[in-house]
C-alpha cells in the first residue's frame, strides 16, 4: 500500500497528464515535445553527461571501495564514514562552492598562486564541468554498493589461490574482479540514474552557457506558464522516467546477484606493506578534494 501511494500513483498520474490531450484532430503536448529540437538536444546532453559522470563515479568509487575493503589500511570505519558524507551535501551547494573555489576570487588559489586572471572563462561552465562534479557527487553511491559486494566475496577462494602461489595481482584479476562485476554494473546504473535526475549541478553550470539537460529544460519550460505547460512538463518527465526505469531494472537485476556468493563475513586483506602509508595519504587527498569547497569557505 505504501509503495503504491509513494511510487505507483504519482507515476500513473504523470502518464495520464502527459497523454490527457491526445486527439486525432490536434497535435498533443506529447507530440509537440517529441518533435521539438531542443527536447532531443537536452536528451542527448542528459545521456552524455550522465554516462560520462557514471564513469568518473565508477572509477573513484571502485578504487575507494577496493582499498577500504580489501587492503590492510588502518581506521577503515572512519574512512567509510567520511566517504559517505558527500551524500548529505545538496548538488547545488557542491556546484556553487566549486565555482567559488575555481574562480579568480578564490583565497585558496590565490594563496597557492594558482588563481585565474580576472575576467577569464570559468572552466566549470561546460559539459565537462557538469560531468566532473556529478561524478564526484555520486561517487559515494558506487562506493556503498561495491563495498557491500566485496564483503560477500568468499575469503576461502582468495586464501586457496594465495596458497597455490597466485600473486595479489592475479588474485585480483582472476577472482575478485569477476566476482564483483555485478556490483560494478549495479553501482554504474545507480550513478547513471542519479545523473539523469540531478538538477542542481546542471542548473548551476549549464544554464549560464545555455547547456540544457532534461531536468533544466523542464525548469525552463515552467517559466512559460502556457495552457499546455503542465502537459509538456509531464511529457518531458515521462522521457526521464522511461530512461530511469531501464536503468533501475539493470541495477536491480545485477544487485540481486550480489547476494548469491556467500554470507557476509570478514574479507581477505591484501597487505600493502610499504605502500600502506602512500594509500592512506592518497585517500586523505581524495577526501580533501571532496571537501575542498568547505575548506575554501572556512579560509575565506
Amino acid at each position: 500500500m505504501l509503495i503504491t501511494i509513494i511510487s505507483v500513483l504519482p507515476t500513473v498520474r504523470l502518464v495520464m497528464q502527459a497523454l490527457s490531450d491526445i486527439s486525432w484532430h490536434h497535435p498533443s503536448s506529447l507530440s509537440k515535445v517529441i518533435s521539438q529540437k531542443n527536447t532531443w538536444l537536452a536528451f542527448n546532453h542528459s545521456i552524455y553527461t550522465s554516462f560520462m559522470a557514471m564513469w568518473v563515479s565508477l572509477f573513484l568509487g571502485g578504487a575507494l571501495a577496493f582499498f577500504v575493503v580489501l587492503s590492510d589500511i588502518r581506521w577503515k570505519s572512519l574512512w567509510v564514514f567520511l566517504f559517505m558524507l558527500p551524500m548529505m551535501i545538496p548538488p547545488q551547494v557542491t556546484a556553487l562552492s566549486w565555482l567559488q573555489l575555481m574562480g579568480p576570487s578564490s583565497v585558496l588559489l590565490k594563496t597557492l598562486g594558482m588563481a585565474p586572471a580576472l575576467g577569464s572563462k570559468q572552466p566549470l561552465y561546460s559539459a565537462w564541468g557538469i560531468i566532473l562534479l556529478m561524478g564526484i557527487q555520486h561517487t559515494s553511491l558506487v562506493f556503498l554498493i561495491l563495498r557491500s559486494n566485496l564483503l560477500y566475496i568468499p575469503k576461502e577462494l582468495i586464501e586457496a589461490a594465495r596458497l597455490n602461489g597466485a600473486s595479489q595481482q592475479r588474485v585480483f584479476i582472476d577472482i575478485i574482479f569477476p566476482l564483483c562485476r555485478n556490483g560494478l554494473v549495479a553501482g554504474a546504473a545507480v550513478a547513471f540514474i542519479s545523473g539523469l535526475g540531478n538538477f542542481g549541478i546542471p542548473a548551476m553550470l549549464g544554464i549560464p552557457v545555455s547547456y540544457y539537460v532534461l531536468p533544466t529544460l523542464i525548469y525552463q519550460k515552467m517559466a512559460d506558464f502556457g495552457p499546455t505547460m503542465i502537459s509538456e512538463l509531464s511529457s518531458l518527465s515521462l522521457i526521464i522516467a522511461v530512461l530511469a526505469v531501464v536503468a533501475v531494472w539493470v541495477q536491480h537485476h545485477f544487485q540481486n546477484k550480489m547476494t548469491l556468493m556467500s554470507a557476509q563475513g570478514k574479507p581477505f586483506k591484501f597487505e600493502l606493506n610499504q605502500w600502506r602509508l602512500v594509500v592512506e595519504i592518497s585517500l586523505a587527498v581524495v577526501l580533501l578534494v571532496y571537501f575542498s569547497y568547505s575548506l575554501a569557505r572556512f579560509i575565506e
